[in-house]
């Protein structure tokens, strides 16, 4: 019986595979179904949105001109607009981590099957933490690559040095950093459970053995920030049909209220705000928590309006959509997260895996 995460599971000999000794032959990577391959539905979280694609999204097309296989997809929140992941119709998943509890989303198919063992690695995407939060909601680790858009392709694995191979990046020389450390929310300010702020303090204190670490706060305009990322959200469901869903609804309703100024603006602010966070901030990167408390019951944020809803998962996790904004690479090691200012992919992936051994050792 197929595992109750995947929306599609390929029939023996029809899976999508790469070339043989390509640099991820051998590798079985299921796609977040939100993203299309060849043949496969895609369902977006809701049966009635499913097609068959025609094509593969370039980015999966990179990992099976690689070698890799495709063999499944698996369930998101409906149009990856939540991070849970909750509708009549599909399998309601708990965390493996927290039973009982939400897997986060929207990636929320990707973090299980990796966090149950039943995969090695999973696509996700990731326009405001949909990787990170169920990485760490799940307790595994979760990988949103640099993107211009909020939107930005990634992976979930269960240790870094999986990350280090799907990416097929070499790892730069270790080299002195300055890491900020923020245990304040950003977008919201939520109470942090002390034991995800401990965690934090705990890494803080070993990086602090061979980086300058230094503590920062929520940089002046980031309530304004919050502001204008939720404006771009919105205005991403402008086209989209709500069908059934409340939320979706929601969203819709709120992105036909917008004018182009407040469009404008947003796109604008995101523009500037690299420079304008990196002058307040003045680190490479930053340690923050990845969620400020432990995942809630299922049930907990479908039990509100929509417009709570939205608030309620920024107050679970404050911090992880600030760098969509950014449009940097950042990663979730289950509950602490750090992201980039000034690093590439490969040097924040060679501080995560520093970062790995320095919490298991």
């Amino acid at each position: 019986m197929p595992h109750p995460a995947f929306t599609f599971v390929a029939e023996a000999g029809t899976a999508l595979t790469g070339p043989a000794g390509g640099r991820l032959s051998g590798w079985r990577i299921p796609v977040k179904d939100g993203t299309d391959v060849a043949g496969m539905p895609t369902t977006n979280g809701n049966p009635a949105r499913a097609y068959t694609a025609s094509d593969t999204d370039p980015f999966v097309q990179l990992l099976i001109d690689a070698g890799a296989s495709v063999t499944a997809k698996t369930l998101t929140s409906e149009l990856g607009a939540t991070c849970y992941a909750e509708r009549p119709g599909v399998p309601v998943l708990e965390s493996p981590a927290y039973p009982g509890c939400t897997p986060g989303g929207s990636s929320a198919g990707a973090a299980v099957v990796v966090a149950d063992g039943t995969e090695r690695a999973a696509h996700g995407t990731d326009a405001g933490g949909s990787i990170r939060v169920p990485a760490a909601a799940c307790g595994v680790v979760g990988l949103k690559l640099a993107s211009r858009q909020l939107p930005a392709h990634g992976f979930l694995t269960r240790n870094v040095g999986d990350l280090i191979s799907l990416t097929g990046w070499e790892v730069p020389a270790p080299r002195r950093l300055r890491i900020g450390v923020l245990t304040r929310g950003v977008f919201a300010r939520p109470e942090v459970s002390d034991r995800r702020g401990a965690d934090v303090e705990k890494l803080a204190a070993l990086l602090g053995r061979r980086h300058d670490v230094v503590e920062i706060s929520p940089y002046a305009e980031s309530r304004e920030t919050y502001a204008h990322f939720s404006t771009l959200i919105q205005h991403s469901f402008k086209s989209v049909d709500p069908l059934d869903s409340e939320y979706i609804g929601w969203l819709w309703e709120m992105a036909r209220r917008l004018t182009p100024e407040q469009i404008g603006a947003a796109r604008a602010h995101a523009g500037e705000l690299l420079g304008l966070v990196a002058a307040q901030w003045d680190v490479d990167a930053v340690l923050c928590p990845t969620l400020a408390y432990d995942p809630p019951p299922l049930g907990y944020f479908s039990a509100l309006s929509p417009a709570e809803s939205f608030h309620a998962q920024t107050e679970w996790s404050p911090w992880c959509s600030v760098f969509n904004m950014l449009g940097t690479p950042a990663i979730a090691l289950a509950d602490v997260h750090l992201g980039s200012l000034r690093l590439s992919g490969p040097e924040l992936l060679g501080l995560a895996l520093e970062a790995e051994r320095l919490l298991t050792d």
